[in-house]
C-alpha cells in the first residue's frame, strides 16, 4: 500500500513536456472537484482542463481558483451534458473530439443521491445505472480515440472511474439493466461489479491505456484500488470472461442511440 506521502510525491514529480488535457466527467463538487483542484495545482495550471455537467457556475467558480499561468494561455472547457441521457453523452463527445485530438486523462464520477426505485428515462435506462455504469462505458467508447493517440505519442493515456471497487456483488447475467428485478441495494451491489467488468473489457482491447476503478488512486494495466490507494486485486470480484462478454453485448445494445 502506497503511504501518502509516497502518492504526494508522485503527483508532485508528475513534470511532463507536453500539455496535458484532463476531461472530468461528473458533478461539480465532492470528488469530482477535488480531483480537478489537484489535477489543476499539480500541472501549475499549464493544462488544458474539460468539465463535463450541468453546473456551468460551479465550473467557472473552479476554474477561477486554478493557477493561471501568464506565459500562455491554457483551455478552461465547460460542456454541459444530462448524462442519463446516451443521446446527451453522444453529442458531448463529439463537442470533446472537435476540440481535442488526444486525451491524456479521463475522470469519470457522475452519479445521484436518488434512493427510490426503478426512475426510467424515455431511453429505457434507470437513472442510476445510466450515471453509475452506461454514461461512463460511452464515454469511454467515444474518447477512446483521442485516448490511444496520446498513448500513441508516448504521452499518459489514463482513465478513472470512481465508484466501489471491492464492495460489489455478483451480478445476474439474465437481467442486466435490472429490467426484472431491480431493487436499489441490489442496483447498488451490481453497479461496482460492472464497471469491474467493463474497465478489464476495455483494456483488453486498448491495451496502452490505463484503466482504473477506484474508490479512488493512476497507474498502469487494469486497476481496482481502495480509499487508501492500494490495490485491491481480486478482492471481492465477482467476474468472469463470461460475464464481461455478456454485459459488453448488452451495454452496446443499451447505449446504442435510436432515432
Amino acid at each position: 500500500m502506497s503511504s501518502l506521502s509516497l502518492i504526494r510525491k508522485a503527483n508532485s514529480s508528475f513534470q511532463p513536456q507536453y500539455t496535458p488535457v484532463a476531461v472530468f466527467v461528473g458533478g461539480t463538487y465532492g470528488i469530482w472537484r477535488g480531483m480537478a483542484e489537484a489535477f489543476g495545482r499539480h500541472t501549475q495550471g499549464k493544462s488544458n482542463i474539460v468539465i463535463i455537467g450541468r453546473n456551468k457556475d460551479a465550473a467557472d467558480e473552479l476554474f477561477s481558483t486554478l493557477p493561471s499561468p501568464n506565459d500562455t494561455i491554457y483551455n478552461r472547457d465547460f460542456i454541459h451534458c444530462d448524462a442519463t441521457r446516451m443521446k446527451n453523452v453522444e453529442i458531448a463527445t463529439k463537442e470533446i473530439l472537435a476540440r481535442y485530438s488526444r486525451i491524456n486523462f479521463l475522470v469519470l464520477s457522475p452519479g445521484n443521491s436518488r434512493l427510490w426505485g426503478r426512475d426510467e428515462t424515455e431511453e429505457g435506462l434507470d437513472t442510476k445505472l445510466a450515471l453509475y455504469h452506461y454514461a461512463r462505458w460511452k464515454f469511454i467508447k467515444e474518447l477512446l480515440p483521442a485516448l490511444n493517440q496520446a498513448g500513441e505519442e508516448g504521452e499518459s493515456a489514463k482513465v478513472f472511474s470512481v465508484l466501489a471497487p471491492g464492495k460489489g456483488g455478483e451480478i445476474d447475467l439474465n437481467d442486466l439493466g435490472f429490467k426484472k428485478t431491480f431493487s436499489t441495494i441490489r442496483a447498488g451491489l451490481q453497479s461496482p461489479t460492472y464497471n469491474d467488468l467493463m474497465m478489464e473489457a476495455f483494456y483488453d482491447s486498448n491495451p496502452a491505456v490505463t484503466f482504473i476503478h477506484g474508490y479512488p488512486g493512476f497507474v498502469r494495466g487494469a486497476y481496482r484500488t481502495g480509499s487508501q490507494g492500494e490495490d485491491l486485486g481480486k478482492k471481492r470480484y465477482f467476474g468472469s470472461q463470461e460475464a464481461k462478454k455478456k454485459l459488453w453485448d448488452h451495454t452496446v445494445e443499451a447505449t446504442t442511440i435510436r432515432s
